[in-house]
Order: structure tokens, then C-alpha cells, then sequence
């Protein structure tokens, strides 16, 4: 009897435990993670991609930097923001989920009509923390001849430099330079915006194989349903999360 009712709590803390997927995000990045709510894109997609999978999403914010460690060392289920990286033998990477497309933002006073990376030698840059290392070997490089180059932290102070004339040009997100601008009370008619890099596609990582092909056929049926636009709609006011094609059988 006793051995009975010792399987019987086991088996209840089992599927207690298996009701919940711990996600390590990252911090504060509205409009794809805000804090304040906890809301954003990119938590409500993965709350949503959760639940199709028959979870509840319960989200450990941490820095970016550290989120594949955390991961390795067993702290969660998903690690998100991941570049599949196939010397990994200890996680499975799964199809895009969200996409990040950077760009150079100006004022259209100003006319620098940039097409390519090189035009941004003679100016003054400011970019959002570990630009220089996220944004590849060729930007790496190039900053090293700018006239003026810094890193910050904070994005909406990239913004209000911008506009103080502190900087000729800023290196950011599109979606996170639109999101501060509208808080700012500006139009897109002052900035000329050049999308001078590739876009960024990012996976999630998991240690269970079998957890990851639940998350690719989950975002393939999200993808094709109504509400994927319309998460895109209601943070970022357009359709750009523009994934490749899932091949999920």
C-alpha cells in the first residue's frame, strides 16, 4: 500500500512537472520583450507556440550572453535567440522563429543617402551593445575606421541622440527604432532608414529532440494562421517577420 501511494505522488509531480516549459529570454527589448507586463512579440509568440505544445510558458529572463550557458548547465527547457550551430552535439536547434532586420537610421535633413557599409566611415555612429561583435567580421572591421563609433546600452538614448544631433547615424533594430520613435511622438518622416545588413534569424535550442520537432511543428501552424499576422501587426504596426519556409513533415 505504501509503495502504491509513494507511485501515485510520483507520478502526480511528474505530470506537474511536465505541464510547464521553463523559456530563458532576454531582458528588457520592447517591442519584442517588455518587462513591465510581460508582454512583446516575441513573449507572446512563444506563449502561444507553448501552448499548441501543450505547455504553459514560464519565462527566466537573463542576459543574452548568458542564455546558451544556462541552458547547457540544465536550467530550462528552451534557450531562445540560438544560431544553430552544428559542432553543438548537446542541443537541438530548431527552425527561425523571429527575425531581426538592423539598420542604419539618419536624419533625412541630413541626406547621407547610405547604400553600403563603407559610407559610414565619415560619420558619427551609434550602436546598440555588442553591435560590433553580433553584426559580423565586415562591420567589425569597418568600425574600426569610423570617425566617431560607441556602443550603448539603453536603445531609446540612440534615438534622442539622434535627434539631439549627437550622432549623424544609429545602428539599430528596425522594429526597436520604430517603437521608440512613436513613444517619442515621431513620424517616420524625419529618418531615411537603410537596410544596409542581412537580416538576423534566430532559433530556439533544446536538449530533447523530441521537445524541439513539437516546437517546429507548432510555429509551422502557427505561421500559416491569422494570428501570426497579427501579432506583428500589434507590435510592430506591419508584417516583417518573414521566416523560411518551415519543412516540418
Amino acid at each position: 500500500m505504501r509503495w502504491l501511494l509513494f507511485l501515485c505522488i510520483a507520478c502526480s509531480f511528474t505530470a506537474q512537472a511536465k505541464t510547464e516549459l521553463t523559456i530563458l529570454v532576454g531582458l528588457d527589448k520592447p517591442p519584442y520583450i517588455d518587462l513591465n507586463d510581460s508582454s512583446g512579440y516575441e513573449l507572446d509568440l512563444l506563449r502561444l507556440l507553448a501552448q499548441k505544445m501543450g505547455y504553459d510558458a514560464v519565462f527566466l529572463h537573463v542576459p543574452n550572453a548568458r542564455i546558451k550557458d544556462l541552458m547547457l548547465d540544465g536550467r530550462a527547457d528552451i534557450a531562445t535567440l540560438q544560431k544553430p550551430d552544428p559542432t553543438q552535439q548537446k542541443l537541438y536547434f530548431s527552425l527561425p522563429y523571429i527575425r531581426y532586420q538592423n539598420v542604419a537610421a539618419s536624419l533625412a535633413s541630413k541626406s547621407l543617402q547610405l547604400m553600403q557599409l563603407e559610407q559610414l566611415k565619415p560619420y558619427s555612429v551609434v550602436a546598440f551593445h555588442n553591435a560590433r561583435t553580433l553584426l559580423g567580421p565586415e562591420y567589425q572591421q569597418l568600425v574600426r575606421f569610423v570617425v566617431n563609433y560607441q556602443e550603448v546600452a539603453n536603445q531609446s538614448q540612440q534615438l534622442q541622440m539622434l535627434l539631439l544631433e549627437r550622432c549623424d547615424v544609429v545602428v539599430m533594430d528596425r522594429n526597436i527604432f520604430y517603437y521608440y520613435a512613436k513613444l517619442a511622438g515621431q513620424s517616420m518622416q524625419p529618418f531615411d532608414i537603410a537596410p544596409l545588413f542581412s537580416a538576423s534569424l534566430y532559433s530556439a535550442a533544446f536538449k530533447n529532440e523530441r521537445l524541439r520537432n513539437k516546437f517546429d511543428k507548432a510555429l509551422a501552424e502557427v505561421q500559416q494562421e491569422p494570428v501570426f499576422t497579427q501579432l506583428q501587426l500589434k507590435y510592430f504596426s506591419e508584417v516583417n517577420q518573414q521566416l523560411q519556409e518551415p519543412a516540418f513533415q
